[in-house]
């Protein structure tokens, strides 16, 4: 692609990765991936009131940082049709809303090349909506193969499951 196309790279996780579960190779990833496309930006699907391990790499590095998710405040603005999380139902309209949000937020703020750190479920969308725009886009997956290991050996046997 062009040089002049912006980029951006996005790295899904578990959001336990974000900030409060220590991975080594979780900081490796996020450093390589800063270096690799000489990311201006970093954005990311967080709170306010935690700083993730993204943010204190940031920090470090000198690169601006942002949560780009609605705050609360915003988020009594718009339609949910599940507000309280009860159960396994998600508003895809919300969701989608989100997503549109964060690359706009990620648009603006950055100049060339931005990474943006978001939950496992929003890779895709968030990597299509960025493509539509015309954006040269990366995507990457970061899941520690010790604690998927940990979650097979976990697994009910066949017959035993609720």
């Amino acid at each position: 692609m062009n040089s002049a196309t912006p980029k951006v790279c996005i790295l899904a996780t578990h959001h336990a990765y974000q900030f409060m579960t220590v991975r080594r190779a979780y900081f490796e990833n996020v450093r390589s991936l800063i270096e690799i496309h000489a990311v201006d930006f970093i954005a990311e699907e967080s709170s306010d009131s935690i700083e993730t391990y993204a943010q204190k790499i940031a920090n470090i590095k000198n690169i601006p940082w942002r949560n780009v998710d609605l705050t609360r405040k915003e988020r009594e603005g718009v339609p949910d049709v599940n507000p309280l999380g009860i159960g396994t139902q998600q508003d895809l309209d919300l969701q989608i809303f989100r997503e549109w949000v964060w690359v706009i937020r990620t648009a603006k703020a950055m100049k060339q090349s931005a990474l943006l750190v978001c939950g496992l479920a929003h890779l895709t969308g968030l990597g299509e909506k960025f493509l539509s725009l015309g954006f040269e886009v990366e995507t990457h997956v970061y899941f520690d193969r010790t604690d998927l290991e940990n979650l097979e050996n976990r697994l009910e046997s066949p017959g035993t499951q609720s």
